[in-house]
């Protein structure tokens, strides 16, 4: 590994504002978050939270609850698609998959500026609301939780350093999911009459489609003529929907249909 990959990896996630986790909040931040929005437990519930905005359009503090919770997200993406620009020249990955890092980099940077603008544009500044989806340290004594940690165990935060598990955890499925989030975001803000909120997210929706053919073209490349990686992929993608155990002879061959017919999209948009 290069000096320079390596303390990369080593260098802690950071943000000015820094980063406030949602799921370590102390109790008094909880009760602030409850007299925000009614309901912390609601915050890290992006879904709901668009719902919230929809049946109560003139609630700003809503507003920026729900946009400060996306923006967490966009953060967490340039923190982690920055490192994959670094840490993958050392994998044996083609070169056109790191130019694509760099591309998806520079994206959620924008979708970031945008969430800033929007926060700021109802009042609010980033920092306001706890991180929903963002760097930091878990507290002492505190294990990192997901689906890789619950389907792999100590092994998963090795297998997210890997090219093939992290793009089939994140770009197929985790962008798969804001495709639909920021579609439905924009249609509720379109609904209500925020032009502003309508755009920003109709913009995100735009590069989460790009996002997604690129997990699927190097995931089918990443792993053509090697089982075992095509293995590992279909388990991440799995354990990302939401299943917990071994998949079945069934469900891995839905999985083997749904990556050849996104290849055909994928390969046009960027083969």
């Amino acid at each position: 590994m290069t000096t320079f990959a390596e303390k990369v990896r080593e260098t802690p996630s950071c943000r000015e504002p820094a980063y406030r986790p949602a799921m370590w909040m102390s109790d008094d931040e909880k009760r602030e978050l409850d007299r925000k929005i009614g309901d912390a437990g609601l915050y890290q519930d992006l879904f709901t939270m668009r719902e919230m905005v929809r049946t109560a359009p003139e609630n700003i503090e809503i507003k920026k609850a729900l946009v400060s919770g996306i923006a967490s997200a966009e953060f967490a993406g340039i923190d982690a698609f920055s490192r994959k620009v670094v840490e993958w020249q050392e994998w044996p990955v083609p070169q056109t998959l790191i130019m694509a890092m760099a591309r998806q980099t520079w994206d959620e940077v924008r979708h970031a500026w945008l969430a800033k603008g929007l926060i700021e544009s109802y009042g609010g500044e980033i920092g306001d609301y706890p991180d929903t989806l963002a760097g930091g340290a878990p507290p002492p004594g505190v294990s990192p939780q997901g689906p890789l940690t619950q389907g792999f165990g100590a092994q998963a935060e090795q297998l997210m350093r890997e090219p093939v598990v992290s793009l089939s955890m994140t770009n197929v499925s985790l962008e798969g999911g804001a495709l639909t989030l920021f579609q439905e975001t924009s249609a509720v803000a379109e609904k209500i009459g925020d032009k502003l909120m309508a755009h920003c997210y109709d913009y995100n929706w735009a590069d989460e489609v790009t996002h997604t053919a690129i997990g699927d073209f190097f995931v089918k490349q990443l792993t053509e003529d090697n089982p075992e990686e095509e293995r590992k992929a279909l388990r991440v993608h799995a354990l990302a929907e939401g299943f917990r155990a071994r998949l079945s002879g069934q469900q891995s061959e839905e999985l083997r249909e749904f990556f050849a017919e996104e290849m055909t999209r994928a390969t046009s948009a960027l083969g």
